[in-house]
This record gives C-alpha cells, structure tokens and sequence, in this order.
C-alpha cells in the first residue's frame, strides 16, 4: 500500500454532522476516518439521526447571524444536489424531495412579532407566500407558504455512509473511552485507526460530547414521532401556544409513508414510548393531512420512534481548540433538531 501523503482527519461520531464533515473533508482532499460507537440504521436510542423527521426548518433567530448562514446554505446546497440528480437522471437518489411548506402560527410568536416582516429566511427560500386568512385551519392566527425540503432520513444516511466509503473514508465500528477525558479517546481513536499522527480531530460526538469533553451545557431534548403510511402532498407545520407546542407532517420522498408529531421535552433521558404522546400525535396532526386518512378517518400507524436531539445550554458549540498536548480539535456539536 502506498504511504499516505494526504493530512489526516479522524472524525468521532457518525451521526448526520459527522457523516457530512467527512464527505465535505474527504471531497476536499483529505484522508479521513471516522470513529464511532453508533452507526446508521442501527436503530439505537443513544443515535439521534435515525430518528429525525426530517425537512429544512430554521430553528435560528435573525440575531443568530451564524445559524442563519448554516440553514441559508443547507437551502443552497440542498437544491443544487435536487437539480444535480435530477439532470443527471438520478432523482431521489440521496433522499432529498422538494415539497411546499406550509407553516402556520396559533399564536402571535416572537419570530412573527412584527408580520412576516420579521421572518429573516422569507428572503432565503423560494415562493414565499402569505397565506389568506381564508385559507388558514381553525384557530390559527398566520400562515406562510414557501418551496422547503423533505428527507428519506434512512436513505440520506445511506447515501451519506456510502459516499464516504466509495471516496476512501475508513470506518471503525468502536466506543471511545471517556473515564480518562478527550485526551485518552484521542489516544485511542490514534490506535484504532492504526496512525501515530493525526492532523485535526472533529469532534462530533452529539449528546456524547456531555461525557467525551465533559460539558454539562449538553442536554437531551426527547422527542417522539410517529410513521404512517401514504406519503403527505406537502410539508406543514403548526405552531401551538408555545414554541415547544409543534405539529408536523413530513412526507418520505419515495417511501410511500409519512412522518408526523413532534414532541420536545427539554431534558428528558427517558426513550420508551408514551402512549399519550402517541394519541394526541394522531389526534392532532389529522387536519395537517386528511389525505391519509383511511376510511376510518384514521391514520394508519407504522411505527413509533423516540429519539434525544442533542441540545447544548447556550446552542451549538462549533470551536477550535488546541488541547495540551497540541492535538488541534473542531468542536461541532449541540445542534438539537437543526442537525
């Protein structure tokens, strides 16, 4: 085998941000490996990207000017994956469907606060529309349509997973050590990969990074959906008196099914189903999308998924940082849903 001359990146975690970091790096000329106790399609309830929605939905405010950016430009990029199959006669390969969102408020919302004038992404995605009071569901207070994205999460996964293998990443199916604290994990994620030098570490261990670096701002948001079968015309979201009260109905592009919930509970480890979750996810998401409804008037119900968004006390954490003994390691973790 020939030496190796590329800088090497070991990535640690392979949930959807780790996944992307080292597709991103390894197109850019790198050699990566990434290291990681959960893998894709596992169905592990410590993996919080196999249980995602998901669809394109800022969860930043205009002051957040660097989230901002990061959800402008996975809009930007999203489409010009979408239009690269499509010319290239390979649609739906990555999972990624275009829909029309629709996104209702029963309330007047902070991020509403003054009209849609206050909504800082009207400018960043495409047909934005006002949607006329007669068109609104009962009870609710503004509506907004615009062109947004839906994902196949499975299928996005895969195709993440794949690209990095077909492009020369190196898997390495193992849990890092974190009694010893990051600089141990490095040591052993050096050994596992079989390399003394390592360029950059990325740090992109999710709600792992409360025990891998030791940072108690890291907490779970629970969070509980639902799949049903038929797949939604459309993306809609609803919400409630609270910005914590969501409804949401996301279509699978290509699966044939739906995703529909959500609940956030800010804090809460537990991964086992509630029931009264479910009942009132299937009571209220039924206006969002009468089209699959069975004769019955009822969804019909797939299966039920419990993830943990890894949120951080403060948002996300996206640093360098040199550590003692001069390993340079990228922080990219506590993004919560905006994954």
């Amino acid at each position: 085998m020939a030496h190796e001359t590329r800088p090497h990146i070991l990535v640690i975690g392979a949930g959807v941000i780790g996944l992307q970091t080292a597709l991103t790096l390894l197109r850019a000329g790198y050699a990566v490996s990434i290291v990681a106790e959960y893998w894709p399609g596992e169905g592990q309830p410590m993996y919080t990207s196999d249980w995602a929605g998901a669809h394109w939905r800022t969860h930043a405010s205009a002051e957040d000017t660097e989230l901002c950016e990061w959800d402008t430009e996975t809009y930007r990029v999203w489409g010009e994956m979408v239009k690269q199959e499509e010319r290239e006669g390979r649609k739906g390969e990555s999972g990624l469907g275009v829909y029309t969102s629709l996104h209702y408020w029963d309330t007047v919302a902070p991020e509403i606060a003054n009209s849609v004038s206050s909504l800082w992404w009207s400018s960043a995605v495409s047909d934005f529309k006002v949607i006329p009071p007669s068109e609104l569901p009962d009870g609710a207070h503004l509506g907004v349509s615009f062109s947004a994205f839906a994902v196949n999460v499975p299928k996005y996964l895969q195709y993440l997973l794949s690209s990095v293998e077909a492009l020369g990443g190196r898997l390495v199916h193992a849990r890092l050590p974190v009694e010893g604290g990051i600089e141990a994990a490095l040591e052993k994620a050096r050994v596992l990969v079989g390399r003394s030098s390592i360029h950059a570490y990325i740090n992109a261990s999710g709600i792992g990074a409360r025990k891998l670096v030791r940072d108690e701002a890291v907490e779970p948001v629970r969070g509980q959906t639902l799949l049903v079968k038929g797949e939604a015309k459309r993306i809609a979201t609803r919400v409630g008196k609270s910005k914590d009260d969501i409804r949401i109905v996301i279509p699978r592009p290509g699966s044939g099914n739906s995703i529909i919930g959500v609940t956030k509970e800010p804090g809460i480890w537990d991964t086992s189903v509630s029931e009264n979750s479910k009942q009132t996810i299937l009571d209220e998401c039924k206006e969002l999308a009468p089209e699959l409804l069975g004769k019955d008037g009822e969804f019909e119900l797939l299966g039920v998924q419990v993830g943990l968004r890894p949120a951080r006390q403060g948002g996300p954490r996206v640093t360098a940082e040199v550590l003692g003994g001069g390993e340079l390691i990228i922080h990219e973790y506590g993004h919560s849903g905006a994954g």
